[in-house]
């Protein structure tokens, strides 16, 4: 029964997002593949097609798959959608592909994905036990356990990049404070949450993943994005998916080279970023539009399939740790002709994206208040990834958020759409899609 309601699910999806044929195809062929692993597993995972939202909204009719686009009824403050969905392309990740040395393989929906099975050991000097491990289960998940055969009372999924997925042990990871945190509050119901985040993830991946997790009906989806290198990088994906060029990417990359040997990791998790906005302002408004379209989807998505979500945003030491690294810091920005001030475009960029989800009534959560007012080491020196406080801190305050956006006495429904009408009923019933604003 679950093979065929994931089969249904993702038909009806595939037919809603009037998706190419090849597009088409890499989405049976994910299908195909969740199959033969729940045939493949001993124990049979009970995925049913219920979902969560407190006002109990009814199911999609079938007559909503031609209502008109978000395109149609964008909201006025911004501009509308330029969505466009492009297939992933198995030749830009070779199998088996790295990150860190962390096996990683392609997947149809979210470009790819933690193997299965992994269990590695680094060693890191900053840890308080010396190191921590890398451990996925059989989904590729970075979770110590497999999903629950029986449904819990609250599942919840976590996408994000490699902040989320964690340079930490699994258990001490958001993810799965955020599952104990709330455990310990509501002791009568189960609490689980999937760490489906990855290194190397950014808004595009994000939507991938969310449509992956759907076959485990999540209740709840928190989408932690890194306002270090999200817009940067989101960037390429815009441009190809629109056949647009994205600037003098080579000159970007020769100007940091004066800073990439003496601190790479700062390069990569928040310099990168900056440079390119200086460099290249226009990029900005494509990075914002960008963020914009896949939010808009991934809010579609999570409405169509009676998911709450949470979008957090966590942000770089560049931005909420400056005084702390100061000398660090002007040291690799003096490198570049650059200043404070020129750092400032991350929070532009936050501030935006956080407006405009405010403005479509998404659950949103800034972390920068509280980790500028901690005084915890809350990024590994290293290679600036969140550390363990980092991870604890942000669990106190995602737990926080969830315990307002989905309270205890919430009920479980079938999942489907809201019942609403006029622009805000076609706006979330149907994703957006085409052209680019003239």
């Amino acid at each position: 029964m679950s093979e065929l309601r994931g089969s249904t699910v993702n038909a009806q999806r595939w037919a809603a997002f009037s998706l190419s044929l090849s597009v088409a195809l890499c989405g049976a062929s994910a299908v195909l593949f969740w199959q033969s692993r729940v045939r493949a597993r001993s124990v049979e995972l009970d995925i049913d097609t219920r979902g969560y939202d407190p006002q109990a909204p009814p199911a999609l009719a079938p007559e909503d798959a031609d209502v008109p686009s978000v395109l149609e009824c964008a909201h006025p403050l911004y501009p509308r959608s330029t969505f466009r969905r492009t297939a992933w392309d198995p030749a830009d990740f070779p199998q088996p592909t790295a990150a860190r040395g962390n096996p990683l393989r392609f997947d149809p929906q979210s470009g790819f994905m933690f193997s299965g099975g992994m269990d590695r050991r680094r060693a890191w000097a900053e840890h308080p036990a010396g190191g921590w491990s890398v451990r996925t289960n059989s989904f590729g998940l970075r979770d110590d356990d497999e999903p629950a055969t029986e449904r819990p009372d609250l599942r919840i999924v976590v996408l994000g990049d490699s902040h989320t997925a964690g340079f930490c042990n699994n258990r001490e990871s958001f993810a799965q404070l955020v599952e104990a945190r709330l455990g310990s509050t509501r002791p009568a119901q189960r609490i689980e949450a999937l760490n489906a985040a990855v290194p190397g993830y950014t808004f595009q991946h994000y939507l991938g993943a969310l449509e992956r997790m759907l076959a485990f009906a999540p209740d709840v989806a928190i989408i932690a994005f890194y306002g270090g290198n999200d817009f940067g990088e989101t960037l390429g994906h815009q441009h190809r998916a629109h056949q647009t060029a994205r600037g003098d990417l080579a000159a970007v990359q020769a100007r940091l080279e004066r800073v990439q040997d003496e601190d790479p990791e700062l390069v990569s998790q928040a310099l990168f970023s900056v440079e390119q906005f200086r460099f290249d302002p226009p990029q900005v408004e494509v990075a914002l539009q960008a963020a914009r379209d896949v939010l808009t989807e991934i809010q579609v998505t999570c409405s169509r399939f009676g998911v709450v979500p949470l979008v957090v945003y966590v942000p770089s030491s560049l931005e909420v740790e400056f005084e702390r690294r100061r000398a660090r810091f002007e040291a690799a920005l003096a490198a570049l002709g650059a200043t404070r001030e020129d750092c400032a475009v991350l929070d532009r960029l936050a501030d935006s994206t956080l407006g405009f989800l405010a403005s479509r009534g998404c659950a949103t959560l800034d972390l920068r208040p509280a980790f500028r007012a901690s005084a915890a080491k809350l990024y590994w020196d290293e290679d600036f990834h969140l550390a363990v406080e980092g991870h604890a801190l942000a669990a106190r305050e995602i737990a926080a958020s969830l315990e307002r956006i989905v309270p205890p006495d919430a009920r479980r429904v079938r999942r489907g759409s809201p019942s609403l009408d006029g622009d805000a009923r076609r706006a979330l019933l149907s994703p957006g899609a085409g052209e680019p604003v003239k």
